[in-house]
């Protein structure tokens, strides 16, 4: 039954109830924003179920609870933002999930744990920026996972830790920047890794994993940061040239000349160190200046701010401190109105 590309805002209890040995059921494209239980109650013999491209933005339980022989579910190109642990609780069939091109941020531990022969998730172009233990938990059967263009960062050592019969793992285009011991382990020998794209620090943090590198990571981590080894493919640097350096801030100083009443302060803290530092700037009120409410304030990520509409109040010593996992610096500047 294909009902693509009609206005369709929701689909009332038991609308398809007269259906029972319907087996493919198409809903894209309508003006979808939910799904309520019962909606899809009866359909015993139903295999696909299309609801992509809608206006979906949550799921509730049991929106697909009584479909016994559903194998795929296509929810792309919603807006979902949250799942909840029990949502696929009740299609323990299912083998394909598509859930790309939504707002989702986090994955529940147990998300998918009642999904026992789900062979592929598809989970790109959300929010995802961590990912941790029990978020792939059950899933013996899963042969593809797709997350390309979230906001990934870090992916905790055991998440993907029993995923026997994984064969292609997309991780390409998101934030991560080092990788911990433990994160990929035993995966199958004959999977294959997209980790490309990924503003990869290959430091310290990186020299146990460099050491224990398998042909499974091959050309798929290409360095961002330091500068000296940008561009680097990991596995052609020596895990003894991967260091990382204490901070020390190098400048502290005032980007404008004069400084007058009610004109702007613009300030400029410049620091070293491996990984890349981070920079925060401390105002004569004991503020960080990341933290202050009235907007006179912007900080912007190279370390400078500007102070607008300068008043006796912001005279005083601004403290710049460079921090990363290794150490800190700081530096002292006194700025007269």
């Amino acid at each position: 039954l294909f009902l693509r590309h009609n206005h369709l805002s929701s689909i009332p209890t038991g609308a398809f109830s007269n259906l029972p040995r319907l087996e493919v059921l198409t809903l894209l494209g309508n003006g979808m924003t939910n799904i309520q239980p019962g909606s899809f109650s009866n359909l015993l013999k139903l295999e696909r179920l299309y609801l992509n491209v809608n206006k979906l933005t949550e799921i509730y339980p049991d929106s697909f609870s009584n479909l016994p022989q559903l194998r795929t579910l296509d929810l792309g190109s919603n807006r979902i933002t949250n799942i909840d642990s029990a949502t696929f609780a009740k299609i323990p069939t299912l083998q394909k999930l598509d859930l790309h091109s939504n707002q989702i941020t986090v994955i529940q531990p147990g998300t998918f744990s009642g999904l026992p022969q789900l062979q592929e998730i598809a989970m790109s172009a959300n929010k995802l920026t961590n990912i941790g233990p029990g978020a792939f938990s059950n899933l013996h059967q899963l042969q593809r996972l797709e997350l390309i263009s979230n906001h990934i960062s870090d992916i905790q050592p055991g998440t993907l830790s029993n995923l026997p019969s994984l064969e292609l793992l997309l991780l390409k285009s998101n934030q991560m920047t080092t990788i911990q011991p433990g994160t990929f382990p035993n995966l199958p020998q004959n999977a294959r890794l997209d980790l490309r794209n990924n503003p990869w620090h290959c430091d310290c943090r990186m020299v146990a994993f460099r050491r224990r590198m398998t042909p499974l990571f091959e050309n798929e981590i290409i360095c961002e940061e330091p500068t000296s080894f940008r561009g680097e493919n990991l596995e052609d640097i020596k895990p003894e040239k991967l260091v990382c350096v204490k901070p020390k801030v190098v400048s502290f100083r005032r980007g404008d000349i004069t400084l007058l009443h009610g004109n702007a302060l613009h300030l400029i803290c410049q620091a070293s160190g491996i990984p890349k530092p981070d920079i925060k700037i401390t105002l004569p009120s004991g503020r960080n200046a990341t933290a202050v409410p009235d907007g006179r304030v912007t900080v912007n990520k190279n370390g400078s701010i500007i102070v607008r509409d300068l008043t006796k109040t912001d005279a005083g010593l601004y403290v710049c401190m460079a921090s990363n996992h290794v150490g800190s610096s700081l530096a002292v500047l006194s700025i007269e109105i």
